[in-house]
């Protein structure tokens, strides 16, 4: 598993990035008095400065704030801000109004502590947005912060950015509830592992030349041309989702999991 490791974090790391998690906090820190989270301020003292925030924010990311999508973002906005278990822990959710690397560590602290079912809506959804929108040679970087953070709200589908938003919220709540984060024993990562390696082989067909492929890549991925970050990526994110449970969810929590809180995979033996 370990070779995967770090490129998956990446992509689950940056996922506040996407859509509009880190512009719709950006805007609405500066709609409220001395960039001060909403969570704090009274209803009647929100004023009209609130939505004209909203507007601008929609219309940085090439929404028309008079669109359907435009109505799905800010109600989810709105259910995020009145929420009774995030506005409980406002100290926590303070977090948000921090740099990107926080808001995005939060969200991972939260996918951590999701239900499966829910963890496996999320890396579907993640892995569409690739799949979808964006191009092959992942707009000529292999920096994925940077890929995911070129995708346009106005190319998301109004029902994918609704599922996205409230997976966000479920993250959220997860994360303030400091709930306990399930921890997979040594045993379970290593038999994960081992799944993890078929469903790759799979994928790529059992093809010598893609399996050849695919591990030069995964030996450096950092000097990896766009076009192979871009294949690997998709060719390790169809792997996950194509594995069975349980050793899916455990892929996908090792990924996810704040580091502090895993235990290290026992090596395998040859």
């Amino acid at each position: 598993m370990k070779m995967t490791v770090a490129f998956l974090i990446a992509l689950f790391l940056l996922t506040t990035r996407v859509l509009v998690a880190g512009a719709a906090i950006r805007y609405e820190q500066d709609a409220t008095p001395n960039g001060a989270a909403t969570f704090d301020i009274p209803g009647a003292a929100l004023t009209s400065n609130q939505e004209s925030s909203y507007d601008e924010m929609l219309m940085a990311n090439g929404v028309d704030p008079g669109s359907n999508k435009a109505r799905v973002i800010v109600a989810w906005i709105r259910r995020i801000q009145h929420d009774p278990v995030i506005r409980a822990n406002v100290h926590s959710i303070s977090r948000l109004f921090m740099d990107a690397q926080t808001r995005a560590n939060l969200m991972a602290d939260g996918v951590a502590r999701l239900a499966p079912a829910d963890r496996l809506r999320y890396a579907r959804l993640i892995t569409k947005f690739l799949d979808v929108l964006v191009p092959p040679d992942c707009f000529g970087m292999n920096d994925m912060s940077e890929v995911m953070s070129r995708i346009s709200l106005n190319e998301v589908a109004d029902a994918d950015i609704d599922e996205y938003l409230q997976i966000l919220l479920e993250a959220l709540r997860s994360s303030a509830s400091a709930a306990p984060i399930d921890i997979p024993t040594p045993q379970q990562y290593a038999a994960a592992e081992i799944t993890l390696g078929r469903a790759l082989a799979s994928e790529l067909g059992n093809d010598k030349a893609n399996l050849t492929r695919y591990e030069a890549y995964m030996a450096n991925p950092k000097r990896a041309t766009p076009t192979e970050a871009c294949w690997g990526l998709r060719v390790t994110m169809h792997a996950i989702l194509a594995m069975p449970e349980p050793d899916r969810d455990i892929v996908l929590r090792y990924v996810v999991t704040p580091r502090s809180a895993q235990v290290t995979p026992s090596p395998r033996r040859p």
